[in-house]
């Protein structure tokens, strides 16, 4: 059997999967495989048939336990109550809670990562099930029946949540930052979910210093907006700190002709400034 060629090897790395997932439009994306190819990027055990299999029996031991039908406070019950999927408020910040394979070993997430459990169990029980990006902290909504008003759901409390409930976890999260309004309990799209996911990991990440997954976020996060102005800056922050001085030096060099950078010249002036900085440490201008 011929061995596998460089290029081979990319074309069937979680990276590539991942960039195929979201070249689709957005009601194509599977959003499930993409959450499990993001885990595959950092770690090689995270497998997409058997969490899906965990997954698939979920939903049918949370059919069994629904004698009436299924609905918000029954799923609550069911994923928080009986199989014990919860919030880790012991260790928030560990990246491990954003994983959805470990969510689904350890039963620990947070809100955004346990509400991929929720959204793929409602919709394997015929529920109409959306994501929340509500600011601070994700939520899910559920429609029982068609046309029916939908109820939301803190996942990682496990309980159904009230429109004045939403008022206070805002009020609570932001310090009165945010003024609320219904907007903010619209659905999410697919793309805005995985974002968000991949935005939380940045920060652990780059708070840990850990410039190498970092690194590997960012050109995830790219993938999905590939002119995100913060995600270009934080790659050329992250391969500087990886001592890639010239290729960081370049990637401001392109972000120089953006208009919202033209825009503000204090803004420009330390952009220059830093690229400056970095050809020094080069040696001179990188070839091409």
């Amino acid at each position: 059997m011929a061995r596998p060629t460089a290029a081979m090897a990319v074309s069937d790395s979680p990276h590539a999967h991942f960039a195929a997932e979201v070249s689709r439009p957005d009601a194509e994306i599977d959003l499930i495989r993409a959450a499990l190819l993001i885990a595959q990027e950092h770690h090689a055990g995270a497998e997409v048939a058997s969490c899906r299999e965990i997954l698939e029996q979920l939903a049918n031991r949370a059919a069994a336990a629904m004698p009436n039908g299924p609905d918000a406070q029954a799923l609550c019950a069911f994923l928080a109550g009986q199989e014990d999927f919860r919030g880790n408020a012991a260790d928030y910040y560990n990246p491990d809670n954003s994983y959805l394979d470990l969510v689904l070993r350890t039963r620990r997430g947070i809100p955004i990562s346990l509400a991929l459990v929720y959204l793929s169990v409602a919709t394997d029980l015929g529920l109409e099930a959306a994501g929340v990006g509500f600011p601070g902290h994700f939520l899910v909504r559920v429609e029982a029946s068609p046309g029916s008003a939908p109820e939301l759901i803190d996942p990682f409390a496990g309980q159904v949540l009230s429109v004045a409930d939403c008022r206070a976890l805002l009020r609570a999260g932001t310090r009165g930052a945010v003024e609320f309004s219904e907007r903010l309990l619209a659905p999410a799209g697919k793309r805005e979910i995985l974002r968000r996911m991949l935005g939380n990991l940045k920060m652990i990440y780059l708070q840990r210093q850990d410039f190498e997954e970092s690194l590997s976020l960012c050109d995830l996060l790219l993938l999905l907006e590939p002119d995100s102005l913060q995600d270009l800056l934080d790659r050329a922050l992250v391969l500087e700190k990886l001592e890639c001085f010239g290729p960081a030096a370049d990637e401001l060099e392109r972000l120089m002709t953006r208009a919202e950078l033209a825009a503000r010249p204090e803004a420009m002036a330390s952009v220059a400034r830093k690229i400056e900085q970095l050809r020094s440490r080069t040696g001179g201008p990188t070839l091409h």
